[in-house]
Formats: C-alpha cells, sequence, structure tokens
C-alpha cells in the first residue's frame, strides 16, 4: 500500500493510471456489446435463432454485476493494483477462450468467465478515479471514464461489425485478445497501488454545526498542499512488485475481514440515495442494452437488410450522443457544485451535484420513444439512429452524476456503495434487456420502447424528493456505518 496520498501524485503518473483504467473499461464494453453485430454468422454457425443468441449479451452484462461482490472485497484485502491485473489475466483467459469455442454452450461460458473478470473494474475504476483525483476534478474524471464505458459499448459493435463481416466472428475476439494483452502489459507498469495507508493519525475536523450531515469538502487545495509530491522513482518501481494485505486485512484477519466486505454492501441497498442511483444507472443501461440485442432482429430482415457491418456502423450514432453529451457532463456536474456551494456560504452539500440530472430527465426517455416509433413506422435508419443517440447520451450524463454524488455523499463506504451500484445496475439491466424479447412480441416494438421510456421518467424523477430529503436522510443512515 502507498505511503503517499495518490491525488498528489505527478499528473503524468495519475493520468497514464486514468488512461490504463479507461482502456480496460473501453475492452470490456467492446468484448460484451460488439458480439451482437455477429448475431447472423453465429445463428448460421450454430443453427439456432437470435432470441436463442441474445443470451451472449445479457448474461455478459449480468455476470460483469455480480463480479462487483468479489472483486472489491478482494481488493480492499489484497490492494487495488494486483486485484485489477489478476482480472485482466482473467478476461484475456475468457477471451481466448471465446475465440477457440466450438459449441454455443462453451462460447456462452467463455462469455460469462470473461466478463466476471473484467467486472472488477466496474466498481474498481470509479474507486481508483476517486483515491488519484480530487473532489473538485473528480467528476471530469468520472466523464472521461464514463464516455470510454460508453465508447466500447457503441464503438467496439463498429469495429466488430467489419472485423465479423470481412474475417468471421472467431476474429473479433482474436483483436479482443491483442489488445487486452497489450493492455495487461501497460497496467503492470503504468498502474501504481492507490491505497492510502497513512502512518499518521487522520486529521479529524471539530464539527460544531447542527447540521453533522453536511459534506464540508475537506480535501486540499494546491496552496494547502503546496507542490505535487516528489515522484521517487526507485521506490515508485518497487511499489509496483510489491504485494501483501491491507493493513485492516492483517488486523482483523483475512478471512473475518473478506466476509465481512462481502456482506457489507447489501445493507447500503435501503440507503435511498444509493437505490436511487442503481436504478437510474440501470434504466440507462438497460435502454442501450435493450437495442443492441433487439437490433439483429429489427434491422437484419426487410425492409433494412443490415449485413454485420452495417449493424456496427448504426452505432455510430449513439457514439455522437456521447460525443455531444460528454463536454456537458462531469464539467457541468462540477462547474454547478461549485456555483451551488458559492450560494451556500461555502458548504457543499452532495445534493449540490443533482440538478444536473435536468438534461437526461427532458432528453435521453425521448431518444427511446423515437426509436420504437419511428422502427414500428419503418422509417429510414437515421432516424431510429438519432433516438438511439438521444438515449445513449444518458450513460455519459448520468453516471458522472450519481457515481459522484454517491462517493460524496458516503465517503467512509464509498467503495461498497460502488460495488451494490455496479451490481445492482447490471441486474437492473439484465432483467430489462432479457425480456426484451418477449416484451417486443406481446406489447409491439413501439409500445415496448414507449413503456420502457415511462420507466426512464419514473426514475429519473426520483432525483427531485432526494435533492430535498437527501440531508436528512443521509443524517438517519450515517450513524450505521
Amino acid at each position: 500500500m502507498t505511503g503517499v496520498d495518490p491525488r498528489l501524485f505527478p499528473n503524468r503518473v495519475r493520468y497514464a493510471a486514468l488512461l490504463t483504467v479507461n482502456v480496460y473499461v473501453f475492452m470490456g464494453n467492446m468484448y460484451s456489446s460488439g458480439l451482437a453485430t455477429g448475431f447472423e454468422s453465429l445463428g448460421i454457425y450454430f443453427r439456432i435463432s437470435d432470441a436463442q443468441l441474445a443470451p451472449l449479451v445479457t448474461y455478459s452484462v449480468l455476470s460483469m454485476g455480480l463480479a462487483n461482490l468479489v472483486w472489491m472485497p478482494l481488493a480492499l484485502c489484497f490492494g487495488k493494483r494486483p486485484v485489477v491485473l489478476f482480472s485482466m489475466a482473467m478476461f484475456l483467459g475468457g477471451i481466448i477462450w471465446s475465440a477457440v469455442a466450438k459449441d454455443y454452450n462453451s462460447l456462452l461460458a467463455s462469455r460469462v468467465f470473461a466478463s466476471f473478470g473484467y467486472g472488477a473494474i466496474e466498481s474498481l475504476g470509479p474507486s481508483i478515479l476517486a483515491d488519484i483525483f480530487f473532489e473538485r476534478n473528480y467528476s471530469s474524471a468520472m466523464a472521461v471514464y464514463a464516455a470510454f464505458l460508453s465508447g466500447g459499448s457503441q464503438i467496439g459493435p463498429v469495429i466488430a461489425g467489419y472485423l465479423i463481416q470481412a474475417r468471421g466472428w472467431r476474429w473479433f475476439f482474436y483483436l479482443c485478445a491483442i489488445i487486452a494483452a497489450v493492455n495487461l502489459v501497460s497496467t503492470i507498469f503504468l498502474l501504481p497501488e492507490t491505497i492510502h495507508e497513512s502512518e499518521e493519525e487522520p486529521q479529524t475536523i471539530d464539527d460544531n454545526e447542527k447540521d453533522a450531515h453536511n459534506h464540508i469538502e475537506a480535501v486540499p487545495s494546491r496552496s494547502q498542499a503546496g507542490d505535487r509530491a516528489k515522484m521517487d522513482y526507485g521506490e515508485y518501481w518497487r511499489g509496483l512488485f510489491t504485494f501483501g494485505l491491507t493493513k485492516e486485512a492483517k488486523e482483523k484477519g483475512l478471512l473475518r475481514h473478506f466476509a465481512y466486505l462481502f456482506v457489507l454492501p447489501f445493507p447500503l441497498l435501503l440507503f435511498p440515495g444509493i437505490l436511487i442511483a442503481s436504478l437510474m444507472y440501470g434504466v440507462m443501461l438497460g435502454g442501450i442494452v435493450a437495442i443492441s440485442t433487439l437490433a439483429p432482429n429489427i434491422f437484419s430482415p426487410p425492409p433494412y437488410l443490415f449485413t454485420s457491418a452495417d449493424l456496427g456502423l448504426f452505432t455510430l450514432g449513439s457514439f455522437v450522443g456521447i460525443v455531444v453529451a460528454w463536454p456537458i457532463a462531469g464539467p457541468m456536474t462540477d462547474l454547478l457544485s461549485r456555483w451551488m456551494r458559492k450560494r451556500n456560504n461555502g458548504v457543499h452539500k452532495p445534493e449540490h451535484r443533482l440538478p444536473a440530472l435536468i438534461i437526461p430527465f427532458f432528453i435521453c426517455p425521448v431518444g427511446l420513444i423515437v426509436f420504437g416509433y419511428t422502427v414500428a413506422q419503418q422509417q429510414h435508419y437515421i432516424r431510429p439512429a438519432v433516438g438511439s443517440a438521444i438515449c445513449a447520451a444518458g450513460l455519459t450524463l448520468v453516471p458522472s452524476v450519481m457515481l459522484s454524488y454517491v462517493v460524496d455523499a458516503y465517503p467512509r463506504v464509498a467503495g461498497e456503495a460502488l460495488v451494490l451500484v455496479n451490481t445492482s445496475k447490471n441486474v437492473v439491466a439484465f432483467g430489462l434487456a432479457k425480456g426484451a424479447y418477449t416484451w417486443m412480441e406481446e406489447q409491439g416494438l413501439d409500445k415496448m420502447f414507449y413503456e420502457f421510456a415511462g420507466i426512464q421518467w419514473a426514475v429519473l424523477a426520483l432525483a427531485l424528493p432526494l435533492y430535498f430529503a437527501g440531508p436528512w436522510l443521509r443524517s438517519r443512515t450515517q450513524k450505521i456505518f
């Protein structure tokens, strides 16, 4: 574990760590979602329908979420760096297994295995960024993270579509394996341990205010902290290859501490802020997963007659939505938070981040409506692509707000809260996407997406009561942990 606050590392070290994490996030989502463009090739090879192939995507999403319950406790016992490296090796092994799979069950098992490995970064990624960036920059870092996460889901299928059409579906996995292997090697040298265990006792802040739940930003400014810590590269390189148990794991015992950390996230589901964050993220992700899962069934038959490459290009429209949303996601949340803090006599509250959700509230569900209506009317593919792009913007806008809110509102259990959010949102997305084919058959394509939009509106509207009741709710729940 590091004795230097990772937030004081030189910028080149912190940005290199940010890059390795983001490449991993991009690759995991590319691997998970890109295969949908090859459903036609897979259907011919395995002689099964698109509906039977859908679990290759939906169960991958579920595996990513459930993995968080295991990886985060391990990281808090052994350190985040070794767990990320081990999970990367597992992810790479699963990709290689996918590339050589001989039957459908083997391919499904390999994707569940690989996605379980990748799932480590779903919660460790935001946690690592919280370790190396101050609060005033965290939302911007999270916006970059969310852009890579969303980009993997949108650019990945473009790459997969062309590659599958040109060389076959196995070549998609070959490419993923090559990039994952390079990322693993680079991470060995560029990602330091970010758990900070100082030998000094933490400095406490005397809180004389009655509103103990108000979260006052207690991080040093540049003038308070001085210059960035001078890097001792000899010590830095030795630290990269030094592994051991965390201080708490040593004091409490490895198995006991792991069991405690494994169980700890579950009661957090009773915290309204964490539950709402999970639901918001889940319904945003669920919309994108549903579109990508249904796309082969919608666009491959007449009148669209999309090939694998065409299906991949269709997702590029979603990426445009992500690119447009990115500049206003993290920076807007940070600026709005600082502006509201000034209006609140310099006292920062996590709820100052929530007003930024007004943008996804007004645009993201509309994207689902546009997609459902235009496809049901068999309009030109550009129009459903626009709807998909509007919907995809939510994958940048909502996480940059809600993950920052969770870390800010529950700093003492931020890691466990992120575990729960990432697990729950994948379970929610899995449930919504898994029933997509049945839902579409029973309700019709247009009505299905209208109902989906209604679900998104209802969940996003929960930000309003959370904004006003959040401080009171945190004061009631902070005594639990």
